[in-house]
């Protein structure tokens, strides 16, 4: 038998396999990382935990307020651009498209900054962060839910309509909750987005985790363990967003 034969032999060839000689890997790996960075100053993140914890809780409230505020505008902008008139249509195409083709930390600056000029009065960083992460979010959802939308085939919206159903029963009790489904996986993934983007709006001077990372930087100076921290921290709240779906419906293997 030769050599090469001989190595072959000890490939993995079962999934398990497979899966115990990854575990093993990423084991010996996180083993490595954390010899060669054990010399980092993590009493600095021992010592700022409670500052750390509450900026991290800020991004997800953050998160979580914009993605549902989102949501609550994307649903009508994919309704009027799908449904709506010509001219109902071309506005929500507008809005939509403009937002999409800027950057999102010029949608911060321009609600943050062109609020007061043009409507007057102050604006609160917390609350233009808020809008400025809403539009940004109504945005992409409405594009998601617009691919719902079209997920469902035209013959079970023309079956509806044979039943007697009206057009908005239709929608409401056929396309919708199919739309929906299919586009979960879709929707996660800019909620993910969404939470990675909440970094941006330290510019504006909310302190956000990215943020509180900065200042316990500028204090302390541990540049290696407080980006390591940071960079683990949105990692495992990415993931576990993604956990989560695959929990609640083992159906949506957001990694396929």
């Amino acid at each position: 038998m030769s050599d090469l034969t001989q190595s072959l032999i000890w490939l993995p060839k079962t999934d398990e396999e497979k899966e115990r000689v990854w575990k093993v890997l990423m084991a010996s790996l996180l083993v490595i990382a954390a010899f060669s960075m054990r010399d980092f100053r993590w009493n600095v993140v021992w010592d700022a935990w409670p500052l750390l914890l509450k900026g991290l809780g800020l991004s997800w409230a953050l998160a979580l307020l914009s993605v549902t505020l989102g949501s609550l505008v994307a649903v009508p902008l994919a309704v009027a651009r799908v449904y709506g008139p010509r001219g109902i249509s071309h506005a929500a195409v507008a809005l939509i498209e403009i937002v999409r083709a800027t950057p999102e930390l010029m949608v911060v600056f321009w609600v943050f900054f062109m609020y007061p000029i043009l409507i007057g009065g102050n604006l609160s960083a917390w609350t233009a962060a808020v809008v400025a992460l809403t539009l940004i979010a109504a945005a992409y959802l409405a594009e998601v839910v617009r691919g719902g939308l079209y997920s469902v085939s035209r013959e079970q919206t023309e079956a509806g309509r044979a039943t007697g159903l009206s057009a908005f029963q239709t929608f409401h009790y056929i396309v919708l909750p199919q739309a929906l489904r299919n586009m979960l996986p879709a929707f996660i993934a800019q909620f993910v987005m969404l939470f990675k983007t909440t970094s941006l709006v330290y510019v504006i001077g909310v302190i956000e985790f990215f943020r509180t990372i900065i200042l316990v930087n500028n204090a302390e100076f541990a540049p290696y363990a407080l980006y390591v921290t940071m960079a683990v921290g949105y990692f495992v709240c990415c993931y576990a967003i993604s956990w989560l779906v695959r929990r609640i419906d083992p159906k949506y293997q957001l990694t396929e």
